[in-house]
């Protein structure tokens, strides 16, 4: 049975009423289920309970399956591509830019390392019973990486402590990374103390997978 959102009986009711609108009902089910975390597998038992023992109908099994799929889809295409805490790209959305970096690279002849890096910033490790206050120093970081990186660079949060801003080799240039650091430290305070460095990439695209796995280390 469902709870905290999803109405148990909201199908049930529409299947002993013989309402029209069954499928469109179990459309909403179906997503309603999708987002409260519900296996596909409750949803399916959810269906046929509705249909009091007889077998449900192919249009409401239907319509609450894609529906449940569609919304799962959705969902884990925000969890992996996005922070939910920052609101910046997640590792895997870094590593799947860098995939298309380098097959461009490979398509027009040059070194991926020649042209694209990464600005990493490290926050110090918190003390022991401060995760609240390392969570406000990641929204003061996103912020000011937006701030320098504000065009169509990828800016993501690797790890709990870093952050890594997909940019051009031009970009991680003295003066772009003093405007960073000068940022950092207003929005951090002087004695926060980040790291603040410059990642080269690997020659080839096998090599990206160490790189951020270090990074998230």
């Amino acid at each position: 049975m469902f709870s905290s959102g999803v109405d148990d009986v909201l199908l049930a009711d529409a299947v002993r009423d013989g309402r029209p609108d069954v499928a469109d009902v179990a459309l909403v089910v179906g997503a309603s289920a999708a987002r409260l975390g519900v296996p596909l597998h409750e949803v399916m038992d959810h269906v046929e309970r509705a249909f009091a023992g007889q077998p449900p109908s192919f249009e409401a099994t239907r319509a609450a399956v894609l529906a449940w799929a569609d919304e799962a889809l959705v969902l884990r295409a925000d969890i992996s591509c996005e922070d939910p805490l920052t609101s910046l790209a997640t590792t895997a959305y870094v590593r799947s830019r860098l995939a298309e970096i380098y097959r461009g690279a490979e398509r027009d002849g040059h070194l991926v390392a020649h042209r694209t890096v990464l600005v990493v910033v490290e926050l110090p490790r918190a003390s022991s019973g401060h995760e609240l206050e390392q969570s406000l120093r990641a929204l003061d970081v996103a912020e000011a990486m937006r701030a320098v990186f504000a065009g169509d660079e990828t800016v993501a949060r690797v790890s709990p402590r870093r952050f890594a801003a997909l940019v051009g080799r031009g970009r991680a240039d003295v003066l772009t990374l003093s405007m960073l650091r000068i940022l950092l430290e207003r929005a951090l305070g002087e004695d926060a103390q980040p790291r603040l460095w410059v990642e080269e990439l690997p020659p080839a695209v096998e090599g990206v997978a160490r790189v951020l796995a270090g990074l998230s280390e």
